[in-house]
C-alpha cells in the first residue's frame, strides 16, 4: 500500500507526533510511506524508510495571514507533484494543509482528499479577522474532500453544529508507540536534580495563551512550599508574561521554565501530577502520554478531548461550571476556575490511595490508544 500525508511542516506538535507514529507503523508493516511537508522545519528525527518531500524551501515563521496567502502556491506546487507521481490518495492533516490538499484538486490533481482535523473548528469564532477567514475556507474547501476525520467525538459535533457537511465523516482518535513512551519515561534525568523533599507539578505545551498556563501558577502561590512546577514547551510568545507573574507571586524557587526538551516523558514520569489549565484542546495527547507515564492528572473540562478521555462514558457535551468532578481516570475541573483547580490539585496531592488508583486506571485506559490499534483504523479508511 503507498500511503502519502501533507503535513504544514514537521514543527514539535501533536498532529506532526501523529503522522510520524503512523508513518513508522506503515513502514514497518511494508509499506511505502511518503510525508509531504509544505515547510522545512523539523523538530523531529525522520524515522528509516520514510520519504520526505519539501514543496517549498521556506520555514513556517511569519503571521496567520501571511501564511494563509500562500495557500495557492502550495496548492500548485501539489498539484504538480500530485500528478507526476500519479498518486491516487493524500491525507492531509492540520487546517493549512487540508485547504492545501482540496485546492490542489480543484487545480486539476487527480488524487482523492482525506482531511483530519487535530483541532476544535469553533475556536476561531473568536479569534478576530483570521478566524473567520478560516471558517470561511472550511465552509468552501471541507465540503469537497472525500473524507473527513475527526480525532474526537466532540470535534465532529463541534463541525456538524457549525457546518452542514453531508460528505462522509468519521472519528479516529490519535495513536500512540505505548513501548516508545514507557522506554524514554524511564530514561535518567540530568537536566533537572529532583528533590526528595519536594513535591512536583508538571504541565507540557508551547507557552501559547490557549494553554492559559497562568491558572496553575496562579494556585501554585497557594499551595504548600514543598511544592513545585515544572513547565516544558517551547516559548509561543507568552514565557515573558508568565515569568512577570512568578516574579510578582515570589515564586521564582518553585516554577521552572525548562524549555522544549527533546524528552518530556521522563520529566513527567517523576512528577506527583500533570495539570492540563487549556481553554481548548483537540484530542490532547499529553493526557494519554502522563497516563503511560503513570502520573496523575488534572485537567480542565475544555473542549474537546479531556472528558472523552477522562470521563469517557458521560455526555461529551457536559461542561463544569463550578465544581470538581472525579472521573472515573482523572479529575476535571471548570475551565478558567482558579478555586476549583486549587481544590482538583490538592486533593490529589493529599489523597495518595485516590492518587495511586488513578495512576494504574488511567493507564489500563490510555492502552486503547495504542498504534497498533489506531492504525488498522487508518489503514482501512487509506484503502478506500
Amino acid at each position: 500500500m503507498q500511503v502519502t500525508f501533507l503535513i504544514n511542516s514537521l514543527t514539535n506538535g501533536g498532529a506532526e507526533r501523529v503522522v510520524l507514529t503512523l508513518a513508522e507503523k506503515f513502514v514497518a508493516e511494508g509499506n511505502e510511506v511518503k510525508i509531504i511537508s509544505l515547510n522545512t522545519n523539523n523538530a523531529y528525527t525522520i524515522p528509516k524508510g520514510i520519504e520526505m518531500v519539501y514543496l517549498t524551501d521556506m520555514d513556517d515563521s511569519g503571521s496567520g495571514i501571511k501564511r494563509m496567502l500562500y495557500i495557492p502556491y502550495y496548492a500548485w506546487k501539489l498539484r504538480q507533484y500530485s500528478k507526476q507521481h500519479n498518486l491516487t490518495l493524500i491525507q492531509s492533516h492540520i487546517f493549512r494543509s487540508n485547504y492545501v490538499n482540496v485546492l490542489s484538486t480543484i487545480m486539476g490533481a487527480k488524487h482523492k482528499t482525506q482531511l483530519v482535523n487535530h483541532s476544535i473548528a469553533s475556536r476561531y469564532l473568536s479569534q478576530g479577522i483570521l478566524g473567520k477567514f478560516n471558517l470561511s475556507l472550511m465552509r468552501f474547501f471541507y465540503p469537497k474532500a472525500d473524507l473527513l476525520v475527526s480525532i474526537s467525538h466532540k470535534m465532529l459535533n463541534d463541525l456538524n453544529e457549525l457546518f452542514a457537511f453531508r460528505n462522509k465523516k468519521i472519528v479516529i482518535h490519535n495513536p500512540y508507540d505505548i513501548q516508545r513512551v514507557i522506554t524514554l519515561a524511564n530514561e535518567p534525568v540530568d537536566e533537572f536534580a529532583f528533590q526528595k523533599d519536594r513535591r512536583y507539578l508538571v504541565t507540557v505545551g508551547r507557552l501559547i495563551a490557549l494553554k492559559q498556563f497562568e491558572d496553575i501558577i496562579s494556585v501554585l502561590a497557594k499551595l504548600p512550599d514543598d511544592v513545585e512546577l515544572l513547565m516544558l514547551g517551547a516559548d509561543g510568545g507568552e514565557q515573558r508574561r508568565l515569568e512577570s507573574l512568578v516574579l510578582d507571586l515570589k515564586l521564582t524557587s518553585r516554577v521552572h521554565f525548562l524549555g522544549q526538551v527533546s524528552n518530556p516523558f521522563k520529566f513527567v514520569k517523576r512528577c506527583e501530577l500533570f495539570v492540563s489549565t487549556s481553554r481548548t484542546e483537540g484530542f490532547p495527547n499529553v493526557l494519554i502520554e502522563s497516563m503511560l507515564c503513570r502520573t496523575a492528572i488534572v485537567s480542565s473540562d475544555c473542549i474537546s478531548g479531556p472528558r472523552e478521555i477522562l470521563a469517557p462514558h458521560t455526555d461529551i457535551d457536559h461542561q463544569l461550571k463550578d465544581s470538581i468532578e472525579k472521573a472515573p481516570y482523572g479529575v476535571l475541573y471548570p475551565v478558567g476556575n482558579l478555586k476549583c483547580l486549587e481544590e482538583a490539585v490538592k486533593l490529589l496531592l493529599e489523597d495518595k490511595v485516590l492518587r495511586d488508583g488513578y495512576e494504574e486506571e488511567a493507564y489500563k485506559r490510555a492502552e486503547r490508544f495504542s498504534v497498533d490499534k489506531i492504525a488498522v483504523e487508518y489503514q482501512n479508511i487509506l484503502k478506500e
